[in-house]
């Protein structure tokens, strides 16, 4: 198969496209550095970003992608109704152009943040209730691309993160944090340490996507997580016991984009196909303090 990836080189887009090589697919990927030695047989990289597509349509055109991969959205953790504005429409021409050459399999990525405030199993027929710019702008994507998929006979699948984590993640989010703390024998700062969340290894979501990518005929929406909830108290009892460090946190009132209420994933649904988190919490936790020391 021929696919074009968006966000190939970021935290989760390098697992996918490892997968994806593993599978001999032929790969198209946009990048905003380019390095020449990394072309290969079966893996091209295209220079470029998401808000110049005449600089890199002629070579996707040229590829004619069988599917596309969209992980890509600039800025994050910046949620300014400006940022999420600006990405939504370079998502929107990216799907316009891809449904124009004829690609006709697009998978995108949203957030569990767009159930809002609702706890408990989350599935993917619950209501959407986007509560900031950023979580209207995935949702818009969603519905936009869906209408364009539709009206081209497009299979567009729409894949809602849960709290992916693993060696790569950016450093000020929690668990890299943790760890820099533990290595450290640093007191962390916790605002809500009794807060459970859905934790999902990387590498189990690369494979998720790589299952939908080729089992999903008609696309629709699903939920990616561990389906279950861990607790912020035990990933920090985990990772210090892992440096054989005592524990130390205090409380602190720094605000944050609030995670959701006990809130984790109805996986029932992608599970169909086969797929199911293979990483548990504990050696999740491991590869990810593993890598951190190399």
């Amino acid at each position: 198969m021929k696919i074009f990836v968006t966000g190939g080189t970021g935290f989760i887009g390098k697992f996918v496209i490892s997968k994806l090589k593993s599978e001999k697919n032929k790969l198209l990927i946009l990048t905003r550095n380019l390095h020449v030695s990394e072309n290969s047989k079966n893996t091209l990289f295209v220079k470029g970003d998401l808000s110049d597509v005449n600089q890199w349509k002629d070579e996707l055109k040229k590829f004619m992608p069988d599917a596309a991969i969209h992980l890509a959205w600039e800025g994050i953790p910046d949620y300014s109704s400006k940022n999420s504005i600006k990405n939504l429409n370079f998502s929107l021409e990216l799907v316009q152009l891809l449904a124009e050459i004829g690609c006709k399999k697009i998978l995108a990525t949203g957030t569990l943040w767009e159930y809002g405030d609702q706890s408990g199993k989350l599935s993917e027929d619950m209501q959407i209730k986007p509560f900031n710019a950023f979580t209207a702008a995935k949702n818009a994507l969603n519905w936009l691309g869906s209408e364009i998929a539709k009206e081209r006979d497009i299979s567009f699948t729409w894949i809602r993160l849960f709290y992916v984590y693993g060696p790569g993640l950016k450093r000020d989010s929690l668990i890299p944090y943790l760890i820099k703390c533990g290595k450290e024998n640093k007191k962390a700062e916790i605002r809500n340490l009794y807060a459970q969340n859905d934790f999902v290894y990387v590498e189990d979501v690369a494979d998720a996507i790589c299952t939908l990518l080729l089992k999903c005929k008609k696309g629709g929406v699903y939920n990616i997580g561990s389906g279950q909830l861990t607790s912020v108290q035990t990933i920090i009892e985990k990772i210090f016991n892992s440096f054989s460090k005592q524990k130390k946190y205090k409380k602190t009132k720094k605000k944050n984009l609030d995670s959701l209420a006990y809130a984790y994933a109805d996986i029932s649904k992608i599970q169909k196909f086969g797929w199911k988190p293979r990483i548990n919490i504990e050696e999740g936790l491991r590869k990810t303090i593993e890598a951190s020391l190399n």
